[in-house]
């Protein structure tokens, strides 16, 4: 895994990471035209929305002498046609501290490629995000202590729209709390099927389940202290229209279950838990699928009320939790 710093404006971001990754040999590879017409259509839409993003991409793109349509394309249709991650997260209030336990799986072969980026924006919010490409994130912690974390949900459905990488930059970069980043989700225009959990620090939590089609909000039921998220929709709106049963391959069911019994029988879970949970492989929360080179790639728990993150890069039933300070540091350097 890298570990990656980036901060200025968008376009520098981009322009240091690319000219980082070209100098080092990194060279893009080609984009279909299937791809790129959907990427074309798609970039429109994401400009009005996150013109910071566009900038971005293009100054990754003259750091790694590629074009901009050759990487907007790429970034802009990644899970719609080909395999997608397969993900388990949740989050838990044991009445003083917010929990977040979130594991990545994917193709083995991807792991070479995913980053852990400390990234300061020029008058936006600081977090540490990670993902398996540039630019885009798939789940972070903010300087607020807002964490969101997606899973897709595997569905024919997609559109152009605002893919799952910058919308979830986006709630890092501008959202103080779960409130706020619902609002911000539930007005933009999916582009495929995904599962966002969203946590505070405040003991706030929501799980934003979003298609092409319509978006809805999950909450904790009455009395509850946890939501959790895997590869399926759960919302009574949402279980019609992901165009087939979840894909029993995945475990998506499993791992979905196994968490939930674990979380019912802890009556105040800490970090310890969550790692413990992450790292279960008898219901598969710590994937594992030789068959298909599929697995978890990385394992996260955060503590939201404190700012603390661990991280385990690798499978978490055999790698060791570190923990990693960078965004505590840069926030007191800068006080």
């Amino acid at each position: 895994m890298y570990h990656s710093r980036l901060r200025g404006d968008y376009y520098e971001m981009g322009y240091r990471y690319g000219s980082l990754l070209h100098k080092n040999g990194f060279r893009f590879p080609e984009v279909s035209p299937e791809k790129l017409a959907f990427g074309e259509e798609s970039s429109t839409i994401l400009k009005a929305y996150y013109p910071g993003a566009i900038a971005e991409i293009q100054g990754f793109a003259d750091g790694c002498a590629a074009s901009f349509e050759q990487v907007s394309s790429f970034l802009l249709t990644v899970g719609l046609f080909g395999q997608s991650p397969q993900c388990s997260i949740f989050a838990v209030w044991n009445g003083s501290d917010m929990i977040v336990g979130r594991n990545y799986d994917m193709l083995l072969d991807v792991k070479k490629y995913t980053d852990s980026s400390l990234v300061s924006p020029n008058g936006r919010f600081r977090y540490i995000g990670h993902s398996d490409v540039f630019i885009g994130k798939v789940d972070g912690m903010n300087e607020h202590g807002l964490a969101v974390a997606i899973t897709l949900v595997p569905s024919p459905l997609r559109q152009p729209g605002v893919h799952f990488y910058f919308a979830t930059r986006y709630v890092l970069e501008h959202c103080r709390t779960v409130d706020e980043a619902v609002r911000v989700l539930s007005g933009f225009p999916a582009s495929l099927c995904c599962n966002y959990l969203l946590a505070d620090p405040t003991g706030g939590m929501a799980v934003v389940e979003a298609s092409p089609e319509r978006i809805r909000v999950r909450r904790p039921e009455a009395g509850g202290n946890s939501l959790i998220c895997t590869n399926h929709h759960l919302h009574p709106e949402m279980t019609d229209i992901t165009g087939s049963q979840p894909e029993a391959w995945s475990k998506t069911t499993e791992r979905y279950a196994a968490i939930q019994q674990q979380l019912r029988l802890l009556p105040q879970p800490g970090v310890e838990d969550a790692i413990r949970i992450l790292s279960d492989t008898k219901g598969h929360v710590c994937l594992n699928l030789k068959e298909h080179r599929f697995g978890t790639l990385y394992s996260i728990v955060m503590n939201l009320s404190q700012l603390e993150l661990y991280r385990a890069e690798g499978a978490p039933n055999r790698c060791k939790y570190k923990r990693d300070d960078r965004l505590t540091a840069l926030l007191k350097r800068t006080v």
